[in-house]
C-alpha cells in the first residue's frame, strides 16, 4: 500500500502543531515531505505515509519522545477528517469503534483496526499499513492517544482505559505519555493497543444522537461509493490485523471479505499481485518496522508478530526474502542512527 492516501486534514493539524511549537519544517524535511506539507493546505488526500514519515523524524530532531502524543492531545478532535464529525453523535463507545472500522479509510488508509475480546476486558489493536521510513512508533503513540480522547468524549473527562500497550520499546522519559494516558503503560508488548472494559464500550453517554449518526453514517456511505474501490488495499488490511494470530491465511481472509479464495486470487492477479506477495510485503513492513524502534531485539517475539512459531521461521524469512540475518539488521540500525535523520 506504498501509494495508500489519507484525508488532509490530520496532517493540516500537525503543520499547525509544529508552527506552534517552534518546528521548522522547511529545515527538517525533505523535498518529497516539503512538498507534500506544502500542497496539504488546499488538498482533500495526501499520501499517508506522510505524516507518519514526519511525526517520527521531528521527534528525532527535537529529540521529543512525546512528540506524537502530544500532537493527540493539542489537536481538535473534530478537525481530522469526515469520520471525526461523527463522533460527538455516537451513543456508546462501540458505536465510535464499529463507524471506525467501517469507514476508517475514508480517514486513513495509513491503519487497521481490530477488536480482540478477551473475559472482561476489550482491546482496540490498531496495526500501521504504510512502509515507514523511520518507524512508526510516533504515529501509533498519536492514534492510541487519540482512541483515549474518543473515550473521554464519550464517557467523560474522567474515563481512562484499562491500559495501553505498545509493541515497541519504552522511550527513555514517558512521564508525558503516562500524564496524558492515566493509566498503565506496557511497551514491548505483542500489540498496539486500548485495552477497556467490556461494560465501558456499551454503556450510554446522554449526549448521543442515534438518529443524526444514522444520518451522518448515509452520507458517508455515498461517499464511500464515490470512491474507487482499493482491493489490495482491503487485502493488506486484514492480513495486518490477523498477522500476529496466525490466521492470514487466503482462506481465513477470503472468508472474511465474503468470497471465494478462487476469486480472492482472480482479483489479485487481476491487480498485478496475488496473496503470496501481499503476506510477503505485510511481514516486510513487520520487520523493517520492529528493527528500526526496537532497541534489543528478539528474534521470538519477531517471529509472533510475523505469524510464525518459532524464532527459526522468522530467521529463514529474513534470509529468503530479505536477503539479511537478525545481525545484519540490528548493524544496519546502528549505523542508521549513528547518521541520523537525513536532512535535505
Amino acid at each position: 500500500m506504498a501509494d495508500a492516501d489519507a484525508d488532509a486534514g490530520a496532517l493540516r493539524q500537525f503543520i499547525r502543531f509544529a508552527r506552534t511549537n517552534g518546528l521548522n519544517l522547511d529545515a527538517i524535511l525533505d523535498s518529497e515531505l516539503r512538498a507534500i506539507a506544502a500542497a496539504a493546505p488546499h488538498a482533500d488526500r495526501v499520501p499517508a505515509h506522510a505524516i507518519v514519515d514526519m511525526l517520527q523524524i521531528c521527534s528525532a530532531v527535537a529529540r521529543r519522545p512525546d512528540l506524537g502524543v502530544s500532537f493527540a492531545q493539542w489537536g481538535n478532535i473534530r478537525g481530522y477528517g469526515p469520520l471525526s464529525l461523527l463522533w460527538d453523535h455516537c451513543p456508546t463507545l462501540a458505536d465510535a469503534i464499529r463507524v471506525n472500522a467501517r469507514y476508517g479509510d475514508l480517514e486513513s488508509r495509513a491503519l487497521a483496526s481490530s477488536l480482540e475480546e478477551e473475559a472482561d476486558e476489550v482491546a482496540i489493536r490498531h496495526v500501521l499499513l504504510v512502509p515507514a521510513r523511520y518507524g512508526g512508533s510516533q504515529f501509533i503513540e498519536a492514534i492510541l492517544l487519540l482512541s483515549a480522547r474518543l473515550g473521554r468524549l464519550i464517557l467523560g473527562e474522567n474515563w481512562s482505559p484499562l491500559r495501553v500497550e505498545f509493541q515497541h520499546s519504552a522511550p527513555g522519559d514517558y512521564r508525558i505519555h503516562r500524564r496524558l494516558f492515566r493509566c498503565p503503560i506496557q511497551f514491548g508488548a505483542e500489540r498496539s493497543a486500548v485495552v477497556v472494559r467490556r461494560d465501558d464500550i456499551h454503556r450510554p453517554t446522554p449526549h448521543g444522537n442515534a438518529h443524526l449518526l444514522a444520518f451522518l453514517e448515509d452520507h458517508l456511505e455515498t461517499v464511500r461509493r464515490s470512491m474507487p474501490v482499493d482491493f489490495v488495499g482491503q487485502v493488506d488490511q486484514l492480513i495486518a490485523a490477523n498477522l500476529a494470530s496466525g490466521e492470514a491465511t487466503m482462506t481465513h481472509i477470503a472468508m472474511l471479505l465474503r468470497v471465494s479464495r478462487r476469486t480472492l486470487q482472480r482479483n489479485l492477479e487481476q491487480n498485478g499481485t496475488n496473496f503470496s506477495k501481499r503476506l510477503d510485503a505485510a511481514r516486510r513492513r513487520v520487520v523493517e518496522d520492529y528493527f528500526q524502534t526496537e532497541q534489543r531485539p528478539n528474534l521470538t517475539l519477531l517471529a509472533y508478530r510475523l505469524g510464525y512459531g518459532d524464532a527459526s521461521a522468522a530467521s529463514r524469512f529474513l534470509r529468503q526474502h530479505m536477503n539479511a540475518s537478525v545481525r545484519q539488521f540490528v548493524r544496519n540500525g546502528t549505523e542508521k542512527d549513528a547518521e541520523g535523520v537525513p536532512h535535505p
